[in-house]
């Protein structure tokens, strides 16, 4: 299916300065809880304006039939010239997209500091994070520079307490890693968090969170008008499907703080993979002495136990089809259902990359990620 596509290019703060008209090729993919990326190819005559430190690109995307939608803004990090061919000079741009933003700052407080230290419903807890380290809660540095972005520009989402509860410390660190970290906790605990900055103007934007899909739900299991890829369906193909146990333990042993056996000690296990044969409990031990309190404790034995449960692999190309049209019917972030050997997946749409050629020509490939296995 065909799409037109639009590149815009703005300054650092949002002033528009052109359309780009031309290009030899263009390639931008984003991901799901982290940083994507942008490459861009053309002649380097009249292209003086484009290299530049965060210079914005936007990427517009209008699928044939469907309405124009920002996909993602990139931000100008590296820029070369090459000859391809004789007497044939090019100019590369490329960079990050606007989730790098969050790379960009670490969590600058020290230990036992409640910046460092925090108890709290996952999706509030990092939307904290971004707030004392970039946002309107930032201090200023030691020589009394701002680490906080221009409030005009960026802003975080109120709080909406709905993933479970995490307890972390993480004085020092980088804020996207902390950030993943504590989406992957609430999983484990079985509620999916995605996190996002979404362009809200002209090189302004929000920090956003939201639980179980990031996009759409259009799964079968959902109901409404569910959007079902299959072999037969003629909008899947390469699939594979793996089951494996090889890295799976059951039963955690989370070790807290003190010695010998003044420690404290606080086992999780999973019972029904415990029995499911004679030869099944395996064991791990899961150092947690940086909690100074058991359920602390309990709670990274339990992360860990969640985290190492077999592993259900399930991947295959989602086909831009009539029936399945990519900005249309699905996109980045929503959940969709595929079928292959008699068993259902719902599938996050995790990672997307399109290709233009020249001629504007569209390719896409799409990455997957199983959320469950439903029948």
């Amino acid at each position: 299916m065909g799409a037109e596509h639009r590149i815009v290019v703005r300054t650092h703060d949002g002033e528009y300065l052109r359309e780009l008209e031309t290009w030899e090729s263009i390639q931008y993919g984003r991901f799901l809880n982290n940083v994507g990326w942008f490459m861009i190819v053309l002649s380097p005559e009249g292209a003086d304006d484009l290299p530049d430190v965060d210079r914005l690109i936007e990427f517009w995307r209008k699928p044939e039939g469907g309405e124009e939608r920002l996909e993602m803004v990139g931000f100008c990090r590296y820029w070369d010239w090459f000859e391809a061919g004789a007497g044939n000079d090019r100019l590369r741009i490329g960079g990050e997209d606007q989730m790098g933003l969050l790379q960009r700052r670490v969590i600058a407080f020290n230990a036992t500091t409640s910046q460092a230290e925090k108890t709290d419903e996952a999706d509030d807890l990092i939307k904290a994070i971004v707030r004392e380290n970039m946002g309107s809660l930032a201090p200023l540095d030691e020589a009394g520079r701002p680490r906080a972005f221009p409030s005009t520009h960026f802003e975080v989402m109120g709080d909406l307490a709905d993933a479970p509860s995490v307890t972390r410390s993480f004085a020092w660190r980088n804020v996207l890693d902390v950030l993943q970290e504590v989406a992957e906790s609430s999983r484990d605990q079985g509620t999916p968090l995605y996190f996002d900055l979404e362009p809200t103007g002209a090189g302004t934007f929000a920090f956003r969170t939201w639980i179980n899909v990031r996009g759409v739900d259009r799964t079968a299991t959902a109901g409404l008008n569910p959007l079902i890829f299959s072999q037969e369906a003629g909008n899947l193909t390469d699939p594979f499907l793996r089951e494996d146990w090889r890295d799976e333990w059951n039963y955690i042993w989370g070790g807290g703080q003190g010695q010998g056996t003044d420690r404290v000690i606080d086992p999780e296990k999973d019972l029904f993979r415990n029995a499911r044969s004679i030869w099944a409990r395996r064991e791990a031990f899961q150092d947690a002495r940086e909690e100074d309190t058991t359920l602390g404790v309990a709670n990274r034995a339990f992360e860990r136990l969640q985290k190492e449960r077999p592993v259900i692999e399930f991947r295959a190309e989602l086909l831009d089809r009539p029936q399945s049209r990519y900005g249309i019917d699905w996109g980045f972030g929503d959940k969709v259902t595929a079928r292959y050997r008699g068993r259902q997946f719902d599938l996050t749409i995790r990672n997307v990359q399109v290709t233009l050629n020249s001629d504007g020509e569209e390719t896409l490939s799409i990455i997957t990620e199983v959320d469950r296995v439903t029948g």
